[in-house]
């Protein structure tokens, strides 16, 4: 979660005002698609954007909500049957819905983690707010190995307490980090450009993809 995972490049060319604004942009384009073939291949973009912003994946764990979605739809028959096994058939059309279901929350968690970085910064109240919360949960994830095995719980509360207490004693500034002073406070014109073909590419997709 850290910003001194994510690409060098990315984090001095790219701004993390740009990059939430861009998910915001992509994600209307990437709710609309309707093509199973487009869908594909636009988590697996953006999971590698993801994995380029420094974000570590769960792999397990997106494949266990892949699996899990889609066998709830396949227990309801609709379309041609594929196969049968026990009596129990599993048709195409309700193993397309589960298999897109499934690969658009994927892809809404991809597209998230990408477009919300640590040292993104909101105007006004609601915006000091929300840099809180994205530094609280960085911290989080950076530190989760103070937890250890022996007494989580016990653990878990002391890492949270001093959190808290850091909290506190923070201004609207927000924990301003040698690695936060290393990032764009604007995008490069190459950074702005790349982003923009990525935005422009969902939209044309959607307009022009596959049916």
């Amino acid at each position: 979660m850290s910003l001194r995972h994510q690409h060098p490049w990315m984090r001095s060319n790219i701004s993390a005002r740009l990059l939430f604004w861009a998910g915001m942009l992509t994600l209307p384009a990437y709710l609309l698609q309707d093509s199973l073939s487009i869908r594909l291949v636009q988590v697996v973009l953006f999971g590698f954007l993801a994995r380029t912003a420094g974000k570590k994946l769960q792999w397990m764990y997106f494949g266990s909500i892949i699996i899990t979605i889609t066998a709830f739809h396949v227990i309801v028959p609709s379309g041609a049957v594929l196969a049968e096994v026990g009596g129990f058939r599993i048709t195409q059309g309700a193993l397309r819905t589960g298999v897109f279901k499934a690969l658009t929350i994927v892809g809404m968690v991809f597209i998230s983690l990408v477009a919300v970085r640590a040292d993104l910064r909101l105007p006004g109240t609601l915006g000091a707010l929300a840099g809180k919360i994205f530094w609280s949960f960085e911290q989080i994830m950076e530190r989760r190995s103070e937890v250890g095995v022996r007494r989580p719980f016990h653990r878990a509360d002391m890492l949270l307490d001093a959190l808290y207490g850091e909290l506190i004693a923070m201004d609207a500034s927000v924990a301003a980090t040698a690695e936060r002073k290393a990032t764009a406070a604007r995008s490069s014109v190459v950074g702005s450009t790349v982003v923009g073909v990525v935005v422009t590419l969902q939209w044309v997709v959607l307009a022009f993809g596959a049916p």
